[in-house]
Order: C-alpha cells, then sequence, then structure tokens
C-alpha cells in the first residue's frame, strides 16, 4: 500500500501485479469493498492496462459492481479483438518482408514475449525496424501491396496505412539524443537487425531484438515518452517484465549496465527499475544503484496524473514542449528556449521545402510562430501559463532522473 496514492490506483497497481510479476501476489480483500470500481476501470482505460486488468479481476467477480463488470468485460474484449487484428497486420507484414529485407518488431509483440500472458498487454501500432538503405525498396513494396503512406515524414519513422492496419517503419529507433551521446547509441545499436531472435507465436514467428538491444530500446522510449507527453502504466509494465525475466542474465553486468553509465541511462535505468518493482512487487536487481522510495513514488504520480501518452491531461500533455529537447539533449534550456525550438523542428518536419530553399524557412516560422500564439488566444490551444506550471512541476522531478547525464 503507497499512502501517497488513491485506494483505486493502490489497487490497480496490485491487479497489474497479479499479471507481470513472477512473484505470488495478494490481493487485499477489504479494499475490494471499499474503492470505487469505476474510477479504476477508467484509470485501466487510460493506462492502456485495462485487459491485463481484468484477468486479474475476475477471480473477484463478486465484489464489483454488477453495473461495472459487463462494461468492463467487454471493453476489455474489445482490446483483445484490436489486439487480434494487430497480430494479423504485422503477419501480413512479416510475409512481406522475410527473407528479402532484414526488420526488427519494435516494442508491441517483442514487448510482449516478456508478459507471463502475451495477450494480456494491450497492443497499437505495428512498429518495426528496419536499416536505412531498404527503406525505399520497401516502401515501394508496402505500397505495392494497397498500403498508403499517411502523415508527415519524421526524422525516425515512416506511417502506412491499410484499413485498419497502421505500420510505422522505423529508420531510427525514436529517443537517441543529440550530438555525440546520439552517435554512441547508434553505433551500439547498429548489430541490432543482424543479431535480431526469432520468437514464436500460436500467429507464426517474428524477428525481435535480443534482450540486450530490447532493454536499451525500451530506455530510450520510456525517457522519449516521458519528457514528452507523458508515460502510461504500460510503459512501466514493459519494463518490468523485461528486467524481470532477464535479471540473471550476464550481458546486464557485462555490457548494458557500463553503456548506460556511459551515455547517462543508468540512473534512469535504476529509478524505473525500482519503481516497477515498488509498483508491481518485483525484486530489484543488485546491478542497479542505490535509489529512495520517495522519488519512485513521486514517479507513480506522475504517471498517474498524466496517463499513456499523456491521453488524461491535455494542458500536462501539450507541457512537453516546454521541457528542455523532450529528453533528446542532457542540454538544459528555459521553456521559451525549448517552445522555439519545438517550433523549429516543427517547420523542419513540415516543410521540407524550407531545407531545399532556406530563404522561406523565416517566413514558415514566423508564421507557426504567430498561429501557435493566435490559437492560445482564442483557446484552441493550452494557455502558455497553464502549460508552463505544469512543465515546472514535471521538470523539478524529471531533473532528478539526470537523462543523458554520463
Amino acid at each position: 500500500m503507497i499512502n501517497a496514492l488513491t485506494k483505486e490506483q493502490n489497487l490497480l497497481l496490485n491487479l497489474i501485479a497479479k499479471g507481470v510479476s513472477s512473484k505470488s501476489v495478494d490481493i487485499d480483500l477489504e479494499m475490494l469493498g471499499v474503492v470505487d470500481w469505476k474510477v479504476l476501470v477508467r484509470e485501466s482505460r487510460v493506462q492502456s492496462v485495462m485487459y491485463l486488468a481484468f484477468e486479474s479481476a475476475k477471480p473477484f467477480k463478486k465484489h464489483i459492481p454488477v453495473d461495472v463488470y459487463p462494461v468492463w468485460e467487454n471493453a476489455s474484449m474489445l482490446v483483445l479483438s484490436s489486439n487480434l487484428s494487430v497480430f494479423n497486420d504485422q503477419v501480413e507484414l512479416i510475409r512481406l518482408l522475410d527473407g528479402k529485407y532484414p526488420y526488427i518488431i519494435l516494442k508491441g509483440q517483442s514487448a510482449g514475449h516478456y508478459y507471463p500472458n502475451p495477450e494480456h498487454r494491450a497492443y497499437g501500432d505495428v512498429d518495426f525496424l528496419v536499416d536505412k538503405n531498404s527503406v525505399t525498396a520497401i516502401e515501394s513494396i508496402l505500397l505495392e501491396n494497397g498500403y498508403e503512406k499517411v502523415g508527415l515524414e519524421h526524422d525516425n519513422h515512416v506511417v502506412f496505412k491499410k484499413g485498419t492496419a497502421n505500420l510505422e517503419m522505423h529508420f531510427r529507433v525514436a529517443g537517441i539524443p543529440f550530438g555525440e551521446l546520439g552517435k554512441k547509441v547508434v553505433t551500439f545499436l547498429n548489430p541490432a537487425l543482424e543479431t535480431a531472435e526469432i520468437n514464436s507465436t500460436e500467429f507464426g514467428n517474428f524477428n525481435a531484438p535480443s534482450p540486450l538491444y530490447h532493454g536499451l530500446i525500451l530506455l530510450l522510449h520510456m525517457q522519449h515518452h516521458m519528457l514528452g507527453e507523458g508515460l502510461g502504466l504500460r510503459h512501466l509494465c514493459d519494463y518490468a517484465v523485461y528486467f524481470d525475466k532477464t535479471k540473471n542474465e550476464p550481458f546486464w553486468k557485462e555490457t548494458l549496465i557500463p553503456f548506460l553509465k556511459e551515455i547517462g541511462l543508468y540512473t534512469y535505468a535504476s529509478i524505473m527499475a525500482k519503481t516497477c518493482s515498488l509498483a508491481f512487487n518485483l525484486d530489484y536487481p543488485n546491478f542497479f544503484e542505490e535509489v529512495s522510495e520517495e522519488l519512485c513514488i513521486e514517479i507513480l504520480q506522475d504517471v498517474f496524473k498524466g496517463g499513456t501518452f499523456g491521453t488524461k491531461d491535455e494542458d500536462r500533455k501539450k507541457s512537453g514542449m516546454l521541457i528542455s529537447e523532450h529528453g533528446n539533449s542532457g542540454t538544459r534550456h528555459g521553456s521559451i528556449y525549448n517552445l522555439a525550438d519545438g517550433l523549429h523542428g516543427a517547420v523542419l518536419t513540415q516543410y521540407k521545402i524550407v531545407k531545399k530553399v532556406w530563404i522561406l524557412y523565416p517566413f514558415i516560422y514566423s508564421y507557426r510562430a504567430f498561429r501557435f500564439l493566435f490559437l492560445t488566444m482564442i483557446g484552441k490551444k493550452p494557455k502558455l501559463s497553464k502549460m508552463n506550471a505544469q512543465a515546472k512541476e514535471r521538470k523539478s522531478v524529471y531533473e532528478k532522473l539526470k537523462v543523458f547525464q554520463p
């Protein structure tokens, strides 16, 4: 029981722990009768752990109000149905790529592989990493097979859609920092494709990153979203089951920990592991550093305030624009700098022509800046004052993580 959290939040963590922990987890039966189950179910939805929590709650059906249980059950079945659809989308992708181009599935089923019951994890898009030299050829294959390139091109990935299928083709892992640290990370991850491991499921086999590279990819992904839109319980679950299942593997002490220290992610990895251990009743591996429990509770409070990708609070989600480079750099700047830098990135991403015709840049940048301010004034964007207040609150916690500070 974590006193700083509500009884609904505590019970949700206990239910999740039953679904992810390798240890036995007891549920406080007295708590089952005093929680607001509607609040708990709502929280499980915004944290993307609805089906996982429901499966753990099923044995306690008699304690759940009759007007809540069927609604929760139906919503969980929709998650299962969506999962099955994503699995089928992945099968088709692998059919198109297997034997032609190297790839690995990022997150998704690669993360699910570490769960006691992989089908209980909620799945979204099919994210996959390919060699940047294969991008054009793979894009042609997808287009020839009915996929359409949608949205804006990002520095890390391209999105393809066909029907309900959403594929994110990555040619660079998200969350890699700028500068020399980024070069070190890219070099470290270079063998990830050629050392891919084959994971088996009832839907067929797929290429996954080896545990060594999966760990770094998870941490990069987590800090990227945590210092941006926001981190949810599903992200914590992915990391929890991963280190719980691999904690006795020699690669941690021999390779991964030394590299995390070199790039400044060791403290972050330790804090997040201790947070997961506290939340989900897991053993804390001895290769991590000592971490205060108070900081871990602050992390959990932050997760509960925002939800997965900030779905719980739009102001809080947008405040990521004011946090130092969304976690991509060890450099710390003020809110105004970060907002200006975010607009700069948006111009480069959304208006590719400026990279060829630089004289257009100041005009487009000015247009975007005035447009942002106007939308803020008329209430179409969160007020800067609210965003700044949220950003300051979040940064007071995040600065203790020492992300990318070797």
